[in-house]
């Protein structure tokens, strides 16, 4: 399989909306799936299958003054535990408009063992914890990570 990874715009849409769906079951509607797409503030990066064209990954953020707050990362269910999000978040890490950043933020439910796993594995640490952050009521453990600007 030959993987790139790319921008992604509002011409991704459907495939993102998809992708949440199977991966996320659902988390973003189409109206917010569009402002992540196409606001100047964001990042969309998606991983790319370049024998099919298909979406087997995403992962976007927010730049916020001087920090990233990463809002989603999704790997299509078939595509798991094959390197495909610590691909995203390197190459998220190297986009340029984080070059003035050094510091990321994300949220993770409490009770997703395999999400903290992997975070951890990436370098992230748990910073603070949000009781009853969920609509289930269920807790957020924020997460940051710190690294080099880039020169």
């Amino acid at each position: 399989m030959k993987l790139t990874i790319i921008q992604l715009g509002i011409m991704h849409l459907n495939a993102c909306i998809d992708l949440d769906q199977k991966s996320l079951k659902g988390l973003w509607s189409k109206s917010q799936w569009e402002d992540e797409l196409t606001n100047p503030k964001r990042i969309c990066l998606g991983v790319i299958d370049l024998e099919t064209k298909k979406l087997l990954g995403l992962c976007s953020a927010w730049l916020i003054i001087d920090e990233l707050h990463i809002t989603s990362l999704a790997v299509h269910p078939t595509e798991q535990r094959k390197g495909l999000g610590k691909l995203l978040i390197s190459n998220l890490i190297k986009h340029p408009k984080v070059l003035r950043t050094n510091q990321m933020y994300l949220e993770v439910k409490d009770t997703n063992e395999q999400a903290k796993a992997f975070y951890k594995s990436m370098g992230f640490k748990i910073e603070r914890y949000r009781s009853n952050f969920y609509k289930d009521g269920s807790n957020a453990i924020i997460f940051t990570k710190q690294f080099k600007k880039h020169k």
